[in-house]
């Protein structure tokens, strides 16, 4: 399992929480997904032979977010 920590300073409320949090979580791979709209921050845990951190984030970008 790997993890990636992500800032999208886009994030604005709750509702972004659940945009990305649910296409994340839906996306196969995927084993835990923590979003902090304190810090801007996305944790995302990972099956690395499943899916790797490139299409993590373009999950988010799919969102209409832009992870850095």
């Amino acid at each position: 399992m790997s993890t990636t920590i992500f800032d999208v300073p886009s994030l604005e409320g709750e509702a972004c929480v659940r945009v990305i949090s649910s296409a994340l979580r839906n996306a196969p791979g995927i084993v835990g997904v923590q979003v902090d709209l304190e810090h801007k921050q996305v944790a995302v845990d990972f099956d690395s032979a499943l899916i790797n951190e490139v299409q993590v984030m373009e999950i988010v970008r799919d969102t209409g977010y832009e992870p850095e």
